[in-house]
């Protein structure tokens, strides 16, 4: 090679090289776009500081997009995801621990009864159990009714006497009265935990038969 062609051919070599350069993202990002707080889209070779947290666009000197940056979050935005986060956080520690103590469910079940038949027993146990209890309060309830209004009777008569009720049967009365109260809210209590030892059953007996595979 001629030191004429070596020069043609090293300058040609140059021109190429400024000519790719040119073609790249940094050398071709010379005008930036972003919005106002009116939301008008205005162009500059730089960001104003007060939008600098706002969607960029930077453009090539032909116009053309070469890279596009999101916004910055708002502290709203940020705080609504790390709650957000939390709350799925939360729910799946609680789905965790419910299967951990469903598992532990399911182990007490399988090793407390052998057949069905074993949990109808036992339920009807509880049952058995729970009416006692309701029939031994609707007696009592039964005996403090009658005293009560044996009391009231005889507070009546006082009345028609003209006279006042004693201050110690009107306090025996009462008294009474809250007896019959309370073994009535015992009563209703014990009719309410029936209904959820036989729903118990029920769903025990559900997932008896299912984990059995029968």
């Amino acid at each position: 090679m001629t030191s004429t062609s070596a020069r043609h051919f090293a300058a040609l070599a140059l021109v190429t090289g400024i000519a790719l350069g040119a073609g790249t993202p940094s050398a071709q990002a010379k005008i930036v776009c972003w919005k106002n707080n009116e939301g008008v889209r205005e162009c500059g070779n730089a960001v104003p500081p007060e939008y600098a947290q706002k969607s960029i666009e930077r453009k090539s000197s032909m116009g053309m997009t070469v890279e596009k940056t999101q916004r910055a979050k708002t502290q709203a935005e940020l705080d609504k995801e790390r709650a957000e986060t939390e709350r799925m956080r939360k729910e799946k520690l609680e789905a965790d621990r419910l299967a951990v103590e469903q598992t532990r469910k399911d182990r007490v079940l399988l090793q407390t009864f052998t057949t069905e038949e074993d949990l109808r027993l036992a339920t009807d146990g509880k049952i058995a159990v729970i009416d006692s209890r309701i029939k031994h309060r609707e007696q009592l309830t039964g005996k403090s009714e009658k005293t009560r209004d044996e009391m009231q009777g005889e507070a009546a008569q006082f009345e028609r006497r003209g006279k006042k009720v004693p201050p110690e049967l009107t306090k025996k009365i009462n008294d009474v009265q809250l007896q019959i109260d309370n073994n009535r809210a015992q009563i209703t209590k014990r009719k309410q935990e029936r209904v959820q030892v036989q729903q118990q059953y029920e769903t025990d007996l559900s997932r008896y038969r299912e984990l059995k595979g029968g």
